[in-house]
């Protein structure tokens, strides 16, 4: 059976980003389709229950993360692993049941979705099944199957969502589509585990849970940390608002894709290598390196056409999330780099200074978040998000030069992939003021051009990247 450390990061990466964008296109156009289809309100409605349930699952995450954590470690007890994890799901999904019919009128309140409650259950089980399974896939270090059977997952999902909202569902429709697709996605992602559970001893026990004590709180401030912006928007504002921002941020996803697949093998292989006593600083400095190479260059697009890239794609009721663009895609290049030393703090086992740090830069946005959405508007949380991200990234930052001293945190790479953005941005301002556009087939040919300039200048400057394009095909070439 294959760990960690046995195959090349690299290739995975590559082959897991690819999925990523496979799924990215797929749920972009179902995002415009049911944004269209669905107005701000239902739109926005649907997504703050979807964020309300990614914060309720979190303990279900955060006890993943410690069996993920135990399971890429030498000589783990793999199928105790398993039963530890089971026992823990099943126990979450009654107890989150139980407090959502409680809370019901307040939950149908807040969305604005009166089946909200049947909607919260239906996926809070379909969910906590699925992405502790994933995160065993990641533990061996196949994110690239992973990656894949997310994208397949997704394949399944839009037209389930389609048909359903058609049928006259509206929002309850995604919910309902994305829930079945879930499920049935969950025997394929099966195929890549093959470990049964078995009853877990106490020591085991006590070893996730050293470890999921801090993951658990870890994964509830990240994603409180991740969705606040929306959530404070529904709360302070209304859905339309939160409705904005969602077309705004998946504008700027595909950013993360990179990082989001090299994060989930750099901590697997961080741990496993970290448990056998050997170096790991060569890995995080390569992921540092590459994990931005997206974010960067659509950062520097946001900046030339943001209003062009909003309205062409949603239309002009969402011409209001263009305001918001460019400062979604700064806060991706900023995460792109604290992500990875996130993961690599959480691979050398010490979740705990994770839990410092997420505490801190949550409360940061929580305060500067709710005074700046009060005094400026949408914007304002934006603002005090990309702040509080900047210092998760520079406290991050100096605990792994003080654990990993080694590691290098600005590598040429990243300069050389700014240089190439900056020229890229001057080909394309120049074909905006140039050329009327008015359709998304031209809005889509202006971004592969700068695409086009950008990866060929990145090419040409970056022996780096030239180096390793040459390893991740000699590794694919051989079934790594």
């Amino acid at each position: 059976m294959t760990d960690a450390s046995t195959v090349s990061l690299g290739s995975e990466t590559v082959k897991g980003t690819i999925a990523k964008f496979v799924m990215a296109a797929i749920g972009f156009a179902g995002t415009i389709v049911f944004a269209r289809a669905l107005g701000p309100t239902g739109f926005g409605g649907y997504y703050l229950l979807y964020s309300l349930i990614r914060i309720a699952d979190r303990a279900v995450n955060g006890w993943a993360t410690a069996v993920l954590k135990r399971y890429s470690e030498a000589d783990a007890p793999k199928r105790e692993l398993m039963g530890g994890q089971a026992c823990f799901t099943v126990g979450w999904v009654a107890l989150t049941g139980a407090c959502c019919f409680v809370a019901a009128e307040w939950l149908i309140s807040y969305t604005g979705l009166p089946e909200a409650p049947v909607l919260f259950v239906v996926l809070m089980a379909a969910v906590t099944i699925y992405d502790p399974l994933d995160r065993v896939v990641q533990a061996r270090g196949r994110i690239s199957a992973s990656m894949w059977v997310d994208t397949f997952r997704s394949l399944l999902t839009f037209p389930f969502q389609l048909a359903l909202v058609l049928l006259g569902l509206g929002a309850a429709g995604m919910a309902y589509g994305l829930a079945g697709a879930t499920i049935l996605t969950v025997p394929v992602l099966w195929y890549f585990v093959r470990t049964p559970p078995t009853v877990p001893t106490r020591d085991t026990l006590a070893s996730l849970w050293r470890y999921a004590k801090y993951s658990i709180p870890n994964s509830f401030l990240g994603q409180a940390y991740d969705r606040f912006d929306i959530l404070l928007l529904g709360f302070l504002l209304a859905p339309a608002a939160a409705g904005q921002y969602e077309v705004a941020l998946k504008l700027t996803v595909p950013a993360t894709f990179v990082m989001l697949v090299a994060q989930s093998g750099l901590m697997a292989r961080v741990s496993n290598l970290h448990s056998r006593d050997e170096a790991v600083s060569d890995d995080v400095s390569n992921t540092l390196a590459f994990s931005s190479i997206v974010a960067i260059p659509m950062c520097f697009g946001a900046a030339a056409m943001p209003e062009l890239l909003v309205v062409t794609a949603f239309g002009p009721e969402y011409a209001e999330a263009a305001s918001l663009l460019l400062g979604l895609a700064v806060f991706q290049v900023v995460s792109t780099q604290s992500g990875p030393l996130t993961s690599a703090i959480g691979g050398i086992d010490r979740p705990e200074i994770n839990t410092r740090i997420s505490a801190l830069t949550l409360a940061v946005n929580i305060a500067l978040g709710v005074a700046l959405t009060l005094a400026f508007g949408a914007i304002g949380v934006v603002v005090a998000t990309v702040i509080a991200e900047t210092i998760r990234y520079v406290l991050s930052a100096h605990v792994i030069k003080r654990e990993l001293p080694d590691v290098v945190l600005v590598p040429r790479t990243l300069l050389e992939q700014v240089a190439a953005s900056v020229l890229m941005f001057v080909v394309v301002v120049s074909l905006v003021r140039a050329i009327a556009i008015d359709e998304w087939y031209v809005l889509l040919g202006v971004v592969a051009v700068g695409a086009a300039v950008y990866a060929a200048v990145l090419v040409a400057i970056s022996r780096k990247l030239r180096v390793t394009i040459r390893g991740v095909v000699g590794s694919s070439r051989l079934g790594s």
